[in-house]
């Protein structure tokens, strides 16, 4: 056995051939000894990439200390590719690999350190805190920034009082310490951060970045004393850092289980808060308005519905309930993105029935024929640039807006010369819910292509609705 570990050893290190040294790399994934691990970790360095990954997984395999010390020496290696390789093995390794990291953040080299503070970060226990926290006085400011961010992540409640003296000492840290604070989520950096969040409001000119981070970070800490804070600076902030403001307000305002309060006069900045790129900020946006009424709010809802399936589930139910969505929804379907329609449309396709509802119950709106004929027009004339899943919502709004037109308008696809069209068609109305759906999907048992015969039994057959025997 020992002498087999040798002969895969030597083709690891020396053979030319990298399939031989892929395979005595992968051969040595149950070897234990100290030479194999040294011959797996000097192979994080070879020239083929297949061989490195094959060595990793090895390595990996095998586990324990003894291979995090076999591979820590690398994070300091000159080839970026080899150091990344060691840094990942590292973290995936875990906490067991952090004694053999330990020592080299005293390296003499600033890289190594701030290399070495990365990936203990990215582990993410906080064991090691004690002996990084005389690195925040560490004379390369950028192992002082990594480290204050693997707090951060090591979420660290011990460094605490060490991230207070830094932010106040050093400036450049002031956006890092603030995110940290954020992201260990103790409740006692609460008061810091609402007594420096003033003072960033003031520089915010010169330093923006500091209280977009404290503002942020209030929002995952901040009790009812930030709310109340936060909500007495809106008049201090302009644009994004309102947004983020507003997005933090409705953070604390859910955590603690308050009702949000009542802002007057503040309906555009809702609005732009839901053009904001950050989805959760748009979320926070849309409960904003969801109380006020108008066409305008209602507009900017469904521009906004089809950007994220987390937004479109606030602002689906809210539509749904608001006055004049559908014909606002029926106006605004072409100028919406291609990407966004589907959305729109299955949302008209859901409200037909609240509309007849409404009717039947002689409330609400007077029912408008027209509306529903400028609603199918509109859907209609999107079938041929839109995608397979939109053509889907298509299909199934039409019919729930006039299954008699519905089928007049499929009825053109069943005179498609090219056959594929044909299916293409099949395949869309299996996917609706109508009842009338395999009815139509019958015509095309007389197809005269077999492909699309067989399809449209095929179709049928899945749906429990067996025509051939009928």
């Amino acid at each position: 056995m020992m002498q087999i570990v040798r002969n895969h050893i030597a083709a690891l290190l020396a053979d030319v051939d990298p399939d031989i040294r892929r395979r005595a790399a992968e051969d040595l994934a149950e070897a234990r000894g100290l030479a194999a691990l040294a011959a797996l970790a000097a192979a994080l360095e070879d020239e083929s990439k297949g061989v490195r990954d094959a060595a990793g997984r090895s390595l990996r395999a095998i586990g324990g200390i003894n291979v995090a010390r076999a591979i820590v020496e690398y994070i300091g290696h000159e080839n970026i590719v080899t150091r990344n390789l060691a840094a990942e093995l590292l973290v995936k390794l875990g906490s067991i690999a952090i004694p053999a990291l330990v020592p080299y953040l005293d390296h003499e080299n600033q890289d190594t350190r701030k290399f070495a503070v990365d990936v203990l970060g990215l582990i993410g226990a906080p064991d090691p805190t004690p002996h990084m926290l005389p690195l925040l006085l560490d004379p390369d400011t950028n192992v002082v920034v990594s480290v204050v961010e693997a707090l951060g992540n090591m979420r660290s409640i011990q460094s605490l009082p060490f991230l207070y003296e830094t932010y106040d000492r050093d400036d450049y840290t002031r956006p890092a310490v603030a995110e940290a604070l954020g992201k260990i989520a103790d409740p006692q950096a609460e008061g810091f951060l609402l007594e420096r969040l003033r003072h960033s409001l003031v520089t915010v000119a010169v330093d923006p970045l500091t209280p977009f981070a404290i503002i942020e970070a209030l929002g995952i800490i901040g009790d009812t004393t930030a709310l109340t804070t936060l909500r007495e600076r809106i008049p201090e902030v302009k644009g994004r850092v309102r947004s983020v403001l507003l997005h933090a307000m409705v953070q604390i305002a859910k955590r603690v289980r308050m009702p949000l309060p009542v802002l007057t006069g503040m309906q555009e900045d809702f609005l732009r808060v839901l053009r904001d790129d950050d989805v959760q900020v748009r979320i926070s946006g849309a409960k904003w308005l969801i109380p006020l009424s108008g066409p305008e709010v209602t507009r900017t809802f469904i521009r906004a519905l089809g950007s994220s399936p987390d937004l479109d589930a606030v602002l689906v139910p809210a539509l749904v309930e608001r006055h004049g969505v559908f014909a606002a929804a029926t106006e605004e379907l072409n100028d919406i993105p291609p990407a966004q329609r589907r959305a729109v449309i299955a949302l008209l396709g859901r409200l037909v029935m609240d509309c007849i509802q409404r009717v039947m119950r002689r409330s609400g709106e007077r029912f408008d024929e027209q509306l529903f004929v400028r609603a199918f027009d509109s859907i209609a004339s999107l079938w041929e640039t839109s995608d397979e899943e939109t053509r889907a919502a298509i299909v199934d709004a039409l019919f729930r807006l006039d299954g008699d037109r519905a089928i007049e308008f499929l009825d053109q696809m069943m005179n498609e010369p090219d056959p594929w069209l044909r299916m293409h068609v099949i395949e869309v109305i299996a996917a609706i819910a109508d009842r009338r759906a395999p009815d139509f999907i019958a015509r095309f048992l007389q197809d005269d292509d077999e492909m699309v015969r067989e399809l449209a039994m095929g179709t049928l057959q899945a749906k429990g609705f067996d025509r051939a025997t009928e």
